[in-house]
């Protein structure tokens, strides 16, 4: 059995779930602001976003999706539940990830709950190994897994990254017991020596899970909640860092009012992601990457928007 059908299994065994619907009001796009430098150059304005919003494991590196995002959504009314799936949908495509086609199998799987609380602790008890199935730091610590089950926020999210070959895709570590990726057993690779820029292996998003509780929700648009779970779902977060002074999607439940959605830097941020080479040698250097590639999109932002202005100024009147 895999992640998801444990999940799903350990869902539908509780007295039954209660239909959560949100709020009807805002499900349409919202306009985004443009990023604001604040005068430091874009590449430390970028580098400190990162640092502060990216949560790899200790000694890992930024993983990304490497197969098409799938994602499935559990007790909420079908109309939201779908607007959130097909929001997510369009925010992986426009970072430059591939999107499964219907009836894929599930690996971003979103449970709407009126206690997220209760049933994260039950998910982590029935669910076991789905959450920490490596035997080194591919995942957060026992800690977090704690604050994942304790935490009172709205919205709660557990990653499972995997180190792959980067040239066979097999798994390159040893995992617990019967851990299983995609219904299948893997037994550890051995990992090649690489060079001093690239590695032979890389990181790989293989299964997410989001709790939001619907409880905790009201007056948030719904659009920018579905922008919020869409950034937990297709990168890394940290879900205790101090996002204050920065401009992302993040900080919705702090500032809701002043939240719309992803906001220019989230948008770059995932771009720059899965664009980048994933196969750098260190942490530091997989972290340039990003910076160059969200670089390169904001410049060439800025030039599109010149030739727009530059258009307009040269039209007949």
């Amino acid at each position: 059995m895999n992640i998801v059908a444990i999940v799903f299994a350990a869902l539908l065994a509780s007295n039954g779930p209660q239909s959560v619907a949100p709020a009807p009001d805002e499900l349409s796009a919202t306009e985004l602001e443009s990023i604001v430098v604040d005068g430091r150059r874009f590449e430390e304005a970028a580098r400190a976003y990162i640092e502060q919003v990216g949560a790899p494991p200790r000694g890992t590196r930024l993983a990304r999706w490497n197969r098409p995002v799938c994602v499935s959504m559990t007790n909420m009314q079908p109309r939201y539940a779908q607007f959130v799936i097909d929001r997510i949908a369009v925010n992986a495509l426009e970072a430059g990830a591939d999107v499964g086609e219907p009836g894929c199998r599930p690996n971003v799987i979103i449970l709407a709950t009126a206690d997220g609380s209760a049933l994260a602790k039950k998910l982590v008890k029935e669910v076991g190994l789905g959450f920490r199935p490596a035997i080194n730091h591919t995942n957060l610590t026992r800690d977090a897994l704690a604050d994942f089950q304790n935490s009172d926020a709205p919205v709660r999210w557990w990653n499972v990254v995997m180190p792959v070959m980067t040239d066979t895709g097999d798994v390159a570590i040893a995992l617990r017991g019967d851990s299983i990726v995609d219904g299948d057993k893997f037994a550890m690779t051995r990992v090649r020596d690489g060079s001093h820029i690239r590695s032979n292996i890389r990181y790989d998003m293989a299964w997410t899970i989001v709790i939001v509780d619907m409880s905790k929700t009201d007056g948030v648009p719904f659009g920018t909640l579905a922008d919020y779970i869409s950034m937990v779902s297709l990168a890394q977060i940290d879900a205790d860092a101090d996002l204050t002074g920065q401009s992302t999607v993040m900080n919705l439940f702090e500032a809701p009012g002043q939240v719309r959605g992803l906001s220019q830097w989230d948008k770059d941020y995932l771009a720059g992601l899965y664009a980048a080479p994933n196969d750098r040698a260190s942490a530091g250097q997989q972290v340039n990457g990003v910076i160059r590639a969200m670089a390169r999109r904001q410049h060439a932002g800025s030039e599109e928007i010149s030739a727009g202005n530059q258009a307009a100024t040269d039209a007949p009147r």
